[in-house]
């Protein structure tokens, strides 16, 4: 028997303006009732996950959470974690210390902490977060730093530093106006990967079976998600390099939902 799955990026593809709507509530509630799997892949934190999917009562079987280096259930039980290399932090904050336009943030299972902001305004993105200082981070596990910038020439000499100082230890996604920094080796394609291995090894639920995979997403870091699955799709808005991994475009994940069933 074959089973279905969606994995579903989260902002610009079914989070905006802060919310999840109401169509693709639907359709995210249809989908799982005909006995579907869906996955949530997203950039997002654990607590900045529950803070736009707990209000509406979204519910999803797994998560994939910071660009890939973090997988739950649904309950929000880590199943796998990948933690940052020491000193990514600092060398970060050294690299765009004095600059305008950018925001950093560092992220831990527990929550999100706000290190530094010449932008000085917020984003639907992150925006339940605590104020925190470098030696505020001794001792604590950093599972990624999602760097907001306003400046394009920033952030571009920014991904060439990580690529020259943390090369096969750190690297970037680059995500709508944010890079975020993970633990080299997660993404959103290869923690679906393993996903997918799990539920179909011997102790999964589908064990023996197979799993045909659908992603729906619209920008730079779903990338390798869509390279993960059989069938991709981008959103109208995504950019050139996005929607040529993808075998199609749909208007959105009700779209897709509607199309598959």
């Amino acid at each position: 028997m074959t089973a279905r799955l969606i994995s579903c990026d989260m902002d610009g593809t079914i989070v905006f303006d802060g919310r999840i709507g109401e169509r693709d509530l639907e359709a995210m509630e249809r989908w799982r009732a005909a006995g579907n799997i869906l996955v949530a892949n997203t950039g997002r934190s654990r607590s900045a996950f529950t803070q736009v999917a707990a209000p509406v009562g979204a519910v999803f079987d797994y998560m994939i959470l910071y660009t890939g280096a973090v997988v739950t259930n649904s309950r929000l039980e880590v199943m796998e974690a990948a933690t940052l290399p020491h000193g990514v932090v600092d060398d970060l904050l050294d690299h765009l210390d004095g600059q305008q336009g950018v925001t950093v943030f560092a992220t831990t299972l527990e929550g999100d902490l706000l290190l530094y902001d010449t932008i000085g305004s917020g984003t639907a993105i992150l925006n339940l977060y605590t104020p925190a200082r470098r030696e505020d981070l001794q001792g604590q596990q950093l599972i990624g730093v999602p760097l907001r910038f306003t400046d394009e020439g920033l952030a571009a000499r920014t991904m060439d530093h990580l690529e020259r100082s943390w090369a096969e230890r750190a690297v970037g996604f680059r995500n709508q106006d944010f890079i975020d920094v993970v633990p080299a080796g997660a993404s959103k394609g290869g923690s679906l990967r393993s996903l997918l291995e799990r539920l179909q090894g011997p102790q999964g639920p589908y064990a023996g079976g197979r799993i045909e995979t659908f992603s729906i997403g619209d920008s730079w870091n779903d990338i390798p998600m869509h390279r993960a699955t059989d069938h991709a799709y981008a959103l109208p808005w995504a950019p050139p390099e996005v929607a040529q991994c993808c075998e199609g475009t749909v208007g959105g994940l009700a779209e897709l939902v509607d199309r598959l069933l």
